[in-house]
């Protein structure tokens, strides 16, 4: 059993050289470990970073580019994918973790992130959270729209996606968000687990770039055009009532209770699309 690691920087040389430094710690190897530079030229390359891009492709080319070379070159059976908007903790030793992970998941693995403590996810992402995990005492948790902030996924998982074009293959989703959606979607569909782990968790350090002023837009900005991008892309493959069906899945699969209608006014993708073009329009013209 092998993982490949995968540190994403944007902007964040000194977010990316200390992930990587407790990597090694961890006894992960050298050559098991990529961290790669979206191409910007707002911050000069992390010290460890060995594949550079030659200009900025946001995340989503990112991570297609990266994930295409690496499971054509240097495949593995699992990948441990990290932004920098994921602080590890030195005390923990994330190779054993994921050795874990994957041995109590077994032949049906098919993508683990990690829960959360600190940013923004009490408010954001509560059921990712690690004290609340620790607190009911689960060691795994299924969760609708988790954060991608450090994800375990398998080969397997990755193939599927790849021949799809979907997940971190969806360079529709250029701004990186509903990847974890579509990542579910597709584990589901094809009898694999996908949870959130209690075990593995980080630190969530949200907007570190934006606070930094080193972004290309606002962290208003990004969301919504993330989030059009998102309605537009999944309406086209899926439909208009995308997120009714992937709901639905996740509810009938999982066993979990939650709510399946959306509002009224945002029924349909299209209409939310639109909605949150409105409100870009009318906070450029605010500024």
């Amino acid at each position: 059993m092998k993982i490949q690691c995968v540190i994403f920087n944007y902007n964040l040389p000194e977010q990316a050289d200390e992930t990587y430094n407790i990597l090694i710690k961890n006894n992960f190897s050298p050559d098991h470990i990529i961290v790669v530079d979206n191409g910007s030229d707002k911050a000069p390359p992390a010290l460890s970073t060995n594949l550079s891009l030659p200009f900025n492709v946001r995340f989503s080319g990112q991570a297609n580019t990266t994930l295409k070379f690496i499971m054509t070159y240097r495949p593995s059976d699992y990948y441990l994918l990290i932004t920098t908007s994921a602080g590890l903790d030195p005390t923990l030793n994330y190779l054993s973790i994921c050795n874990h992970v994957i041995d109590e998941l077994s032949g049906s693995f098919g993508v683990a992130m990690a829960s959360l403590i600190g940013g923004e996810t009490e408010t954001i992402s509560p059921e990712q959270s690690h004290q609340d995990l620790t607190h009911h005492n689960i060691p795994y948790r299924s969760v609708y729209s988790a954060q991608p902030i450090m994800t375990l996924v398998s080969h397997q998982l990755l193939s599927i996606c790849y021949k799809k074009h979907a997940a971190y293959f969806n360079t529709d989703l250029k701004r990186g968000h509903g990847i974890d959606i579509e990542l579910q979607h597709i584990a589901l569909n094809n009898g694999l687990t996908a949870v959130v782990s209690r075990d593995l968790w980080v630190h969530w350090k949200t907007n570190q770039v934006h606070k930094l002023n080193l972004a290309d837009e606002s962290a208003y900005e990004y969301r919504c055009q993330a989030q059009a991008e998102m309605e537009k892309c999944f309406a086209k493959r899926y439909g208009e009532q995308w997120e009714k069906q992937f709901r639905s899945q996740f509810a009938n699969i999982t066993g979990s209770k939650m709510k399946i209608t959306t509002r009224s006014r945002y029924k349909f993708a299209s209409l939310r699309q639109l909605w949150y073009r409105i409100k870009l329009v009318f906070f450029k013209f605010r500024k």
